[in-house]
């Protein structure tokens, strides 16, 4: 057994650290005793991910600790050195859960847990700790976890001449950064599949669910006062008769809720059908409150299988599940199901879905479609159950519709001027072919030319639009022309008016008397 000084992952949104302070002795002042306790960092960032000093394979866990310091002195002088019980600490308010740790490689400060399949010893956890003093002094580290708040922590030291009890406190602000402005909300729940109401096996049919709403810096959102997360039913196979319960309140639709420390607490219990129960979770990203409408919805989708009886039948990909359709950049959501197997199902594919489209593991297609080439998309679906059986299919999923045309933006080149004039383009010299081209963005656009002389015509296509005579111009085409070029396509029109002239610079259309 390997003797390993490194913390677990404790369920504990605070903790602290301790450890010996410096050598020396304070002498035998009969001064007042004194006590300071000071925090190397006034606030820390909420530690998300739970990770701890030294713990095998967690990373790097200072941006979560602060060090607090506790010096007494006699007058001038530091109290007298004594291995312990010269200080005792304790957090006073804040989190109610935190826990105080030591981290002098004490095994009596030490507890065996197993880790990877090995027996390894981390420092215990413990209410109160009481501390040598060395030179007077003391320390131990604050590690936040992922609670915000501020933590208060008193330490005190008893003067032994007269039993007078000293004391001071520090507090750390746990997520100084938090804010009420919504970026994602996940999703958990307590079991990995749910019984259907009237199921043979008595497998639960309600479930305690999670949602944790964290803002831009990925920590949890302050309380808003107002019911901020919207939980919804989506019709789907196990959707009749399905119910969200959440405040004493049941509800077989939708219904809204406030979180606690970003986190949102409500239950979902089935209904008499098997399947894939769809939930949908929404948070107003403009201001966490949707008493006042939603202004920027942000969603998340959650998937709990609901199942009528432990399955005694093999993993398979039903028929219904094989053939699917959706519309060109619309939104779409789909929860495939699996016959047979045990739940939870884990989904998956070696196949590239239409662009826009994404497939979780939970089994879930959703995006939007965005395709240029509309039709079939062949898709081998992989599912997995909890024994580890698998089964394989081959979804045709079908893209409908065109994807809409981008506007048509034409302009010409050097024509600044305002569009309710012509816009004067290059001219030509008489005895030569005329051609000139015009230039837009958009998709499958197409050109057409009014009040154009007869030997003109349109030879462009797509986002260039040519015109061009065809022919060399004679004496008879010297003038100035003016025509309307429209470029076109199902979004929309764009016309300007052009002029142009046919010259004679050298003469040569002019008549001897």
């Amino acid at each position: 057994m390997r003797n390993l000084l490194k913390p677990l992952a404790l369920v504990a949104p605070l903790l602290l650290a301790a450890c010996g302070g410096g050598g020396g002795s304070g002498g035998e002042s009969q001064q007042q005793y004194s006590i300071k306790l000071t925090a190397s960092k006034a606030a820390v960032p909420v530690n998300l991910t739970s990770t701890l000093p030294g713990y095998p394979d967690v990373g790097d866990y200072y941006p979560y600790m602060s060090t607090l310091y506790i010096q007494a002195n006699a007058g001038g002088n530091p109290i007298p050195n004594q291995e312990d019980g010269a200080f005792s600490c304790n957090i006073t308010s804040g989190l109610d859960s935190g826990a105080l740790y030591y981290l002098d490689g004490n095994d009596d400060h030490t507890v065996e847990v197993n880790y990877k399949g090995e027996t390894i010893k981390v420092p215990g956890a413990y209410r109160n700790i009481t501390l040598g003093s060395n030179a007077g002094g003391a320390s131990f580290h604050i590690i936040s976890h992922g609670i915000a708040g501020d933590v208060t922590v008193q330490c005190s030291v008893t003067d032994p001449r007269d039993n007078k009890v000293y004391s001071d406190r520090a507090t750390v602000k746990v997520g100084g950064g938090s804010t009420a402005t919504p970026a994602t909300v996940t999703f958990t729940n307590q079991t990995q599949y749910l019984g259907s109401r009237d199921n043979l096996n008595n497998i639960p049919n309600s479930v305690v669910v999670q949602a944790t709403v964290l803002n831009d810096n990925n920590q949890p959102i302050s309380n808003s006062g107002n019911a901020n997360l919207q939980v919804s039913i989506m019709p789907n196979a196990a959707s009749d008769g399905a119910k969200l319960l959440a405040g004493g309140k049941t509800n077989s639709g939708s219904m809204q809720i406030s979180t606690v420390n970003g986190i949102g607490q409500f239950s979902v219990a089935s209904g008499p059908a098997s399947g894939p129960l769809l939930l949908r979770l929404t948070v107003d990203r403009a201001d966490n409150d949707l008493t006042n409408g939603i202004q920027e919805p942000i969603t998340q989708y959650a998937v709990i299988p609901v199942i009528n009886a432990l399955a005694s039948t093999a993993l398979t990909i039903p028929e219904s599940e094989l053939a699917l359709t959706a519309q060109n950049a619309a939104p779409f959501v789909h929860a495939l199901m699996a016959d047979g197997g045990v739940a939870p199902f884990i989904w998956s594919t070696n196949s590239a879905l239409p662009a826009g489209l994404s497939l979780s593991s939970d089994g879930l297609i959703s995006g939007t479609p965005n395709v240029k080439t509309p039709g079939d998309y062949n898709v081998v679906l992989n599912v997995r159950d909890a024994n580890g059986a698998t089964a394989r299919n081959t979804l045709v999923l079908t893209v409908a519709g065109n994807l809409p045309d981008s506007p048509v933006a034409f302009t010409i080149n050097g024509c600044t001027g305002s569009t309710a004039s012509p816009c004067v383009i290059s001219s030509v010299e008489v005895g030569s072919s005329y051609t000139y081209t015009f230039s837009a963005t958009g998709d499958n656009v197409t050109w057409t030319l009014e009040g154009a002389p007869s030997w003109m015509q349109v030879f462009g296509q797509g986002t260039t639009g040519r015109i061009a005579s065809g022919a060399l111009l004679t004496c008879d085409e010297v003038g100035t022309y003016r025509m309307y070029v429209t470029a076109k396509n199902s979004a929309n029109a764009v016309s300007r008016e052009v002029t142009f002239r046919v010259t004679d610079t050298a003469g040569v259309c002019v008549k001897e008397e």
